[in-house]
């Protein structure tokens, strides 16, 4: 691990023992703690404080934080450390698909592709869409960055439209100078609230599922939705509510249950759970 990461996850560690202890403890006791100079905590807590973290180390209290951390920080934090304790063993198949694609270039393309994110600006690329299918000079509109079902993907407008591209199938990437109007993130962030997998859609659908009481525990401890509800009946099953923007997707997720599951709504989810049963079946007739 290099003395940057360090740096950063001990920055971080503190703000969780400054988060976490109800005892005092001072610049000294860190020191101690993190075996390195006093002067160096003391620059650590003026590099939180220059990102947002309003800590202090005061006489009488020790270090403290006197406001609460802002929720896009808090999520930073958790990201940054988590990458930075498990980098180095833990198998992130995402990233590799992409360097063993690509190489030194999968970085390349990333920082180029996030410029053109932070900086509104149009880009072309050339994407693999198929084995035998290259598509040259796409104009695309960069949006967001993310991973999804082991695959780092980019979300643009392409032809007014959002789509998603595998990063990994993207051959060339060139930036252009022309600027363009981004979505509002409001409105990004609205795409993959409805989303239980990977499908980026402004479509909508409301579904009622019931679960079985074998399923309760199952369905309960996970979140599936951002927007999900789930109701226990007196009989021990569950009720399963949500809104998503793909019913094929939706009818993939339902079978993968197997059996102790039911949709009640909507009509044409039960219709494509029934083909895709019926589909699977055939395989063995």
């Amino acid at each position: 691990m290099s003395e940057y990461i360090k740096k950063l996850k001990r920055q971080i560690e503190i703000v969780g023992k400054a988060l976490s202890s109800k005892d005092k403890f001072t610049v000294l006791d860190l020191a101690i703690e993190h075996n390195v100079e006093e002067l160096t905590i003391k620059r650590d807590l003026a590099e939180l404080r220059s990102r947002g973290i309003d800590i202090h180390s005061l006489k009488k209290e020790g270090i403290k934080i006197l406001q609460p951390l802002k929720k896009e920080l808090l999520k930073e934090f958790i990201l940054e450390y988590i990458s930075f304790s498990y980098s180095e063993d833990y198998p992130d198949k995402s990233t590799l698909i992409l360097i063993q694609k690509h190489g030194e270039k999968a970085l390349l393309f990333i920082v180029q592709l996030q410029k053109a994110i932070e900086q509104n600006l149009v880009v072309e690329i050339d994407y693999q869409s198929t084995a035998n299918v290259l598509k040259t000079n796409v104009l695309i509109h960069p949006l967001k960055i993310f991973q999804a079902q082991g695959e780092w993907r980019l979300l643009a407008l392409n032809q007014n439209l959002v789509k998603q591209f595998f990063i990994s199938k993207i051959n060339d990437i060139r930036l252009t100078s022309e600027k363009f109007k981004p979505l509002p993130q409001e409105k990004i962030n609205s795409l993959f609230t409805s989303s239980l997998k990977s499908w980026i859609g402004a479509e909508q659908y409301e579904l009622k599922i019931l679960f079985e009481k074998n399923w309760s525990e199952v369905i309960k401890n996970k979140t599936y939705l951002l927007n999900q509800k789930i109701t226990d009946l007196e009989d021990g099953n569950i009720l399963f509510e949500g809104i998503v923007n793909s019913l094929d997707e939706a009818a993939t997720w339902i079978v993968s249950f197997g059996k102790g599951v039911k949709v009640l709504q909507p009509e044409e989810l039960k219709l494509k759970v029934i083909q895709l049963a019926r589909d699977a079946l055939s395989n063995y007739s």
